[in-house]
């Protein structure tokens, strides 16, 4: 299934890109959205494929040996 995006969708990816531990109620506020809008968003999302996780970029202090 190929999801189709609004602009509140890709406001949503942009602002999870940016920080993706951002909890919901922050993203909801920044938004302009009701906590629980926010949360089934999130959740059609994940369910259609257009987010498949949430990952962890290392920096150089945690590269070094």
């Amino acid at each position: 299934m190929t999801p189709q995006l609004d602009d509140t969708d890709r406001a949503l990816i942009a602002a999870l890109q940016s920080n993706a531990r951002l909890p919901v109620a922050d993203l909801a506020r920044s938004l302009g959205l009701a906590r629980t809008t926010v949360q089934a968003r999130l959740e059609r999302l994940e369910r259609s494929g257009a987010i498949v996780g949430y990952t962890l970029r290392l920096g150089e202090a945690a590269r070094a040996p």
